[in-house]
């Protein structure tokens, strides 16, 4: 279950909106709300238009942040510009997006219904978009390096620049491309995987060179590759999970190693091996055919 801590100044009107719509809406979420300065009462309007589409819940309450001490969040969302710049330091780094909405607070019910449906569509299709990596419903201030705090806007800039590969958007960008985004990011995983997407959304594929060695045949991958993706097919075919490769073939090869970064990785592979069946290999593989 994903958790989500929603943030507003007085957490009387859209965060409590929010909270009830990401826990109706979204599979998987669960959101608890707070303000940085709670009036400690839900207005009467939020829960009007919370009990009209039948997702008001009674335990949906205005609260400081303390009441919600030692519980654990993998997202902070601010949906106002107060909370936004005093948003209070967690013990743990934890990833924060700002949705600002008006806030309807002494406006009519039509204002609440209004902000009902702006977090309906603006906010919930960005976690969506966050927490799956679906990078083309990103926006473009939306991190994909956590760890360095680079932007989608950034990366595709420096794709558009003439970037090909992970190697070179490290260089133009500072970006990761590593493991270090693993403990930042809202997927718990490096950002490899969203700039490969991004990459290949803009027309960057995964290039494949097999040629053969003194020793067997060198696989060379440049472009949208990470060299763990390599590492895992290698893995998959030492341990029988990949059938992309024949048991005759497989007996052939009496060592496999992966060397380069991401952007450029080799697969070399050790033994009395042609070209055509390391070739036809690699069309199966799923590893590749997947993620690539």
């Amino acid at each position: 279950m994903l958790k989500i801590l929603v943030l507003c100044t007085g957490n009387s009107c859209r965060s409590i909106i929010a909270e009830a719509l990401i826990n109706a809406k979204l599979e998987g979420f669960e959101a608890r709300s707070s303000g940085v300065k709670p009036s400690g009462k839900v207005n009467p309007n939020a829960k009007k238009v919370l009990q009209a589409h039948g997702i008001w819940d009674d335990s949906y309450h205005s609260k400081e942040l303390s009441k919600l001490e030692g519980e654990a969040f993998d997202l902070v969302v601010t949906v106002c510009d107060h909370a936004k710049e005093t948003c209070p330091i967690f013990p743990k780094p934890i990833p924060k997006i700002h949705e600002g909405f008006e806030d309807p607070d002494g406006k009519g019910y039509g204002a609440f219904e209004k902000t009902y449906e702006e977090i309906e569509s603006r906010l919930l299709p960005r976690l969506k978009a966050i927490f799956s990596g679906d990078v083309a419903n990103l926006r473009d201030d939306d991190l994909i390096c956590y760890c360095k705090e680079v932007d989608k806007a950034t990366i595709s800039k420096a794709i558009d620049s003439g970037a090909d590969s992970l190697a070179k958007i490290k260089e133009i960008t500072t970006a990761c491309t590593g493991s270090s985004c693993k403990t930042k990011n809202p997927q718990k995983q490096c950002c490899s995987k969203e700039i490969n997407k991004l990459l290949e959304l803009k027309g960057v594929k995964m290039e494949k060179r097999v040629s053969k060695t003194g020793e067997g045949v060198k696989i060379s991958f440049q472009g949208a590759v990470q060299k763990g993706q390599i590492i895992k097919m290698v893995e998959n075919c030492s341990t029988g999970q990949c059938e992309c490769m024949s048991d005759e073939t497989k007996k052939k090869i009496s060592n496999m190693q992966v060397k380069g970064k991401d952007g450029d990785v080799e697969l070399h592979l050790e033994g009395d091996v042609s070209t055509k069946e390391i070739e036809d290999a690699l069309k199966r593989s799923k590893v590749l055919n997947k993620e690539s």
